[in-house]
């Protein structure tokens, strides 16, 4: 008979589950990363692969470096490559493998495990990605709306394969209309842990990063989402638009050395992306600020607007004042 009852502290704590990003991800676990469509989770999901590739941190948190198998549903090999080079992305030799679903409907799980052991035993390869969910075949028929379909057909499969071959699976899916993952509540109680993106409605180059975790703190941080498609760490949307918008409207305000104006007329004036009313509680958040840059700012109200007058001092002179 197995004996399985066993006193606490009898539990050897060295065998333990290695740490694939810090706060985020270990090994041997299933990880999902979702969003609405086009908000970047596949562009996300490289930057992650090469900062797990490279040994260099992932949005400030520490990794542990491993080969990337990354198994592309909506894009060919040559299109991640061209991605990859486009975000300014590199990988080290032999670490970073892509195979794609070469003109089938979908790629077939089956049909990969002797690629997942191929990667873990020859190239030591911890992480695979699955972008995208729904173009996987897991060799059943399920409903992604049935609780048991999903998690008895879909992730005891990952499982299985986390376990036998000490791999860490994360898969890209999509929202619903709602905000929550698209299809059962069992594909967010039956993995690791969710990585959510959300885009924010005002500025699309802003999206809020948010996850769930077994084993780690919640987390939920601002990101920026630069013209190479690459994701940025940011402590505020505010702060990070103080340092273009009210940068815009300071040397303005310093050409002009004087100037009486409504929102309306200085977000054209000064070329400032961003609608008056925003700017305007931008504006009225930042007047000290805004004077320690040597800008000093009054303001009334008229019968039809709010009227600003501002006038630009060189800070070096209000300080000698």
């Amino acid at each position: 008979m197995l004996k399985l009852l066993k006193p606490i502290e009898q539990i050897d704590t060295n065998i333990k589950k290695d740490i694939i990003i810090n706060n985020i991800m270990k090994s041997k676990g299933v990880y999902l990363l979702v969003s609405n469509p086009k908000v970047g989770k596949s562009m996300l999901a490289l930057q992650l692969s090469c900062s797990v590739i490279n040994g260099t941190p992932f949005l400030g948190y520490k990794v542990n470096p491993s080969p990337v198998l990354y198994v592309t549903t909506e894009s060919d090999k040559i299109q991640l490559k061209e991605r990859l080079e486009f975000m300014e992305l590199s990988a080290k030799k032999d670490s970073l493998f892509i195979i794609d679903r070469q003109n089938k409907a979908n790629i077939s799980l089956n049909d990969l495990e002797y690629d997942i052991k191929t990667f873990a035993e020859e190239y030591n390869g911890k992480l695979i990605i699955l972008d995208m969910l729904k173009d996987i075949d897991f060799g059943v028929q399920y409903d992604i709306n049935n609780y048991q379909d999903v998690s008895q057909q879909i992730f005891s499969k990952l499982r299985t394969y986390c376990d036998k071959y000490n791999v860490t699976f994360l898969v890209t899916h999509h929202l619903n209309k709602t905000g929550k993952t698209l299809g059962s509540i069992a594909l967010d109680a039956t993995v690791d842990g969710r990585i959510t993106l959300i885009e924010n409605k005002a500025n699309k180059k802003y999206v809020k990063l948010q996850t769930i975790n077994r084993d780690f703190s919640e987390i939920d941080i601002q990101l920026k989402k630069l013209d190479n498609l690459i994701f940025r760490k940011i402590n505020s949307i505010e702060e990070d638009e103080l340092s273009f918008e009210l940068t815009s409207f300071i040397k303005y305000v310093a050409s002009q050395k004087e100037i009486d104006f409504t929102c309306t007329d200085i977000v054209l004036k000064a070329n400032i992306p961003m609608s008056p009313k925003r700017f305007g509680r931008l504006l009225n958040n930042n007047i000290e600020l805004l004077e320690s840059e040597g800008v000093h700012i009054t303001k009334c109200r008229t019968a039809d607007s709010r009227l600003y007058h501002a006038t630009f001092i060189e800070p070096s002179q209000n300080e000698d004042e």
